[in-house]
């Protein structure tokens, strides 16, 4: 029942956030951009992430677009979930999220936005899990990773 409550509860705030973005855009406080372009892309909208299929099965498996969607849907309102497997005639297959390699250099540069064009803001707390301590992002330390200065050091000295 937890997680249920905890389902609906992102959902409804979803929902708020999406409808609060397209009264945003309907009403032309957009910026720059006219209403209509706006709504296309809350609507176009595609996580950051795309379904990673790994498997033992005996042969190639293929699911259907539908069957993916729903695999994918279902990844979107358990954002705290994982990973499932699948098992299949031929085999299990393991199914998670795969994100693009550059997505933590996308979030520190939100961060850093964020931190830096809201002066009441002093940090943003992420907290701990089994393989990271919590760690704060802060406007000296904008990163989502603890040793995200030291990469993005290391970066800037690749170049």
């Amino acid at each position: 029942m937890q997680l249920f409550h905890e389902i609906e509860q992102q959902h409804s705030y979803s929902n708020r956030r999406i409808g609060n973005e397209m009264e945003s855009a309907m009403s032309g406080e957009t910026g720059d951009r006219g209403g209509i372009d706006r709504l296309t892309e809350i609507r176009t909208r595609r996580p950051p992430w795309q379904l990673l299929m790994v498997g033992n099965a005996d042969a190639p498996i293929a699911f259907s677009a539908e069957t993916n969607n729903s695999l994918t849907r279902i990844f979107d309102l358990l954002p705290h979930l994982a990973g499932v497997t699948i098992k299949t005639t031929k085999g299990d297959l393991n199914v998670s999220r795969d994100f693009a390699g550059n997505y933590v250099k996308e979030v520190d540069q939100l961060l850093a936005g964020i931190l830096n064009s809201e002066p009441e803001i002093t940090g943003i707390v992420f907290p701990a899990t089994a393989t990271r301590p919590e760690h704060t992002a802060t406007v000296e330390d904008p990163h989502l990773l603890p040793e995200g200065k030291q990469f993005a050091v290391t970066e800037g000295e690749a170049r």
